[in-house]
């Protein structure tokens, strides 16, 4: 799925963004800042920088991609349709495994002992 630069910005939203806009940009960004906010590009390891200076996991307790989750089951749907791009979501949906990995995970995200793996599957490897 690639999304125009008008479906990414009304996806992430314009700052002050609301609240489901805020929780999607600040998922994307732990997930997706490979040049980090640090020395080493933490994300590759699953980790972010806080704005306090802490290194966390991007699915600690309360952190924005545990909250991305529950977008699944509600708004979601919702923003991309409101983004003009509802098309590519689900297709998404229905051309990945993506809706099993976010049912794995997330009870394994939320309780995390002593660290949450998730074995996914990937078209060529026999699976």
């Amino acid at each position: 799925m690639i999304l125009t630069d008008a479906e990414y910005h009304c996806l992430i939203g314009i700052p002050p963004r609301d609240h489901d806009r805020e929780i999607i940009f600040r998922c994307i960004y732990n997930l997706t800042n490979s040049n980090g906010n640090a020395a080493i590009p933490l994300s590759s390891y699953g980790l972010n920088v806080t704005e306090q200076g802490d290194v966390r996991s991007i699915c600690a307790p309360g952190s924005p991609c545990l909250e991305f989750n529950a977008l699944f089951g509600g708004r979601l749907e919702e923003i991309f349709a409101e983004c003009g791009c509802l098309e590519k979501f689900l297709r998404v949906v229905a051309e990945t495994p993506l809706l099993q990995l976010i049912e794995d995970a997330n009870p394994c995200q939320e309780s995390g002992e002593p660290a949450c793996l998730i074995e996914t599957t990937c078209a060529g490897n026999g699976h």
